[in-house]
C-alpha cells in the first residue's frame, strides 16, 4: 500500500510539472510580445541575427538578452557564475539598453527581466560529447530556475561542421556522425530536464541531404594551392561561411571558416527558433535577408516547420 501512495504522489508531481511546462508554451505561442535570453556563443548569435526581423513578421515583438562569450563552454559559463559568488566583480557579460550599456553576471542578467525563454547550448566543437555537459548544464539549469523561474529552459541544438573541416579530419568523424552524436547528447539532457529542444542542428542536416542540395567539397575546379584573389570555390548551397578572402593581412589570405553559419544558415536557424519559441508557422513568414531568392526561402521556411512540427510529435 505505501508503495502504491508513494508512486501516485510521484505521477502527480510529473503531471503538475508537465501541465505548467504546456501551459507556459502556450503563453508564449500566444503572446505577442517574447522576451529572451541566451546562455551560449556564436552559434547563439548566428541564430538570432534575424530572429527579431522573422518574429516581427510573424507579429512578435521579440526582446533578445544575450549572456553570450565568443567559443564559450557550459563549463566556462558555469565557473563564470561561480566566480561572481566569490567575487562581485566578475560581469563578463554586456547588456545593451536604451539606458545604456552594462556588465553583468550570469546571476544578474536571468534577474534583470521577466524571460519568458531561456536557452542553453553546449559549444559545438564538445557538443557530440555528452560527458562533456556535465556536472555544468545541471548548475546552469539550477541558476536559471532560482533567478528566473518563471522562463521556460529550451536546449538550442547546434549544428555538425562542414564536411571538409580540418576538425572532423583530426577526430575521424564525419559530418553525419558529429550531427547524430551531438543530436543525442542535446536530447539526453533535455529529457533530464523536461525541456524542449529548438533543433537547429536537425534542419541543417536535413537541408544538406535534400536532392540537389549537397555542398561539393572541396571544389574539384578549384586550385586551392595556387588560389586567386577574388575568386572563391563553388560553396553553393553552404549554410556555413565557408571559404573567404581574409584581407586584415598584408595580402589577401584564403581561409577557411567550417562552423559558422552564412546568412542562409542563420536565417533558417532563426526560422527554427521562431517558430519553437511561439509557436507559428514559420511558412507564414514573408520576410528573407538579403541575399536570399524567394525560391530558397521558401525552402528553408518549409524546412523549418517540418523539423519544428516532428520534434514538438517526440514529446
Amino acid at each position: 500500500m505505501r508503495l502504491k501512495k508513494w508512486a501516485c504522489v510521484v505521477l502527480a508531481l510529473l503531471a503538475i510539472t508537465h501541465g505548467a511546462s504546456q501551459r507556459a508554451i502556450a503563453q508564449v505561442g500566444q503572446s505577442d510580445s517574447v522576451r529572451v535570453l541566451t546562455i551560449g556563443n556564436s552559434f547563439a548569435q548566428n541564430a538570432c541575427r534575424y530572429l527579431k526581423e522573422i518574429a516581427a513578421d510573424g507579429g512578435v515583438i521579440l526582446e533578445i538578452g544575450t549572456a553570450n562569450l565568443g567559443g564559450c563552454t557550459l563549463e566556462r559559463h558555469a565557473k563564470l557564475a561561480k566566480q561572481f559568488g566569490e567575487d562581485a566583480s566578475q560581469r563578463p557579460y554586456t547588456r545593451n539598453t536604451d539606458e545604456g550599456t552594462f556588465k553583468l553576471s550570469l546571476q544578474e542578467y536571468l534577474a534583470a527581466d521577466n524571460w519568458d525563454v531561456v536557452t542553453i547550448q553546449q559549444h559545438s566543437a564538445l557538443s557530440y560529447q555528452p560527458e562533456s555537459y556535465h556536472p555544468y548544464i545541471d548548475e546552469l539549469v539550477e541558476l536559471v530556475r532560482r533567478h528566473a523561474p518563471r522562463a521556460e529552459i529550451l536546449i538550442h541544438q547546434t549544428w555538425a561542421y562542414r564536411p571538409d573541416s580540418p576538425y572532423l579530419r583530426e577526430h575521424d568523424l564525419t559530418q553525419e556522425e558529429m550531427y547524430q552524436r551531438l543530436a543525442h547528447a542535446y536530447a539526453d539532457v533535455a529529457e533530464q530536464f523536461n525541456a524542449r529542444i529548438i533543433p537547429v542542428g536537425t534542419a541543417f542536416q536535413r537541408v544538406r541531404k535534400t536532392e540537389g542540395r549537397k555542398v561539393v567539397v572541396p571544389d574539384p575546379n578549384y586550385d586551392f594551392d595556387n588560389p586567386v584573389f577574388p575568386q572563391l570555390p563553388d560553396q553553393t548551397h553552404s549554410l556555413v561561411a565557408g571559404w573567404s578572402w581574409d584581407k586584415r593581412e598584408s595580402k589577401p589570405v584564403l581561409k577557411l571558416d567550417f562552423k559558422h553559419a552564412n546568412t542562409a544558415g542563420c536565417y533558417l536557424a532563426g526560422l527554427v527558433w521562431y517558430e519553437t519559441i511561439t509557436g507559428r508557422d514559420a511558412r507564414k513568414i514573408q520576410y528573407a535577408p538579403n541575399g536570399i531568392n524567394p525560391e530558397d526561402a521558401a525552402f528553408y521556411r518549409e524546412t523549418a516547420h517540418k523539423v519544428v512540427v516532428k520534434q514538438r510529435a517526440k514529446r
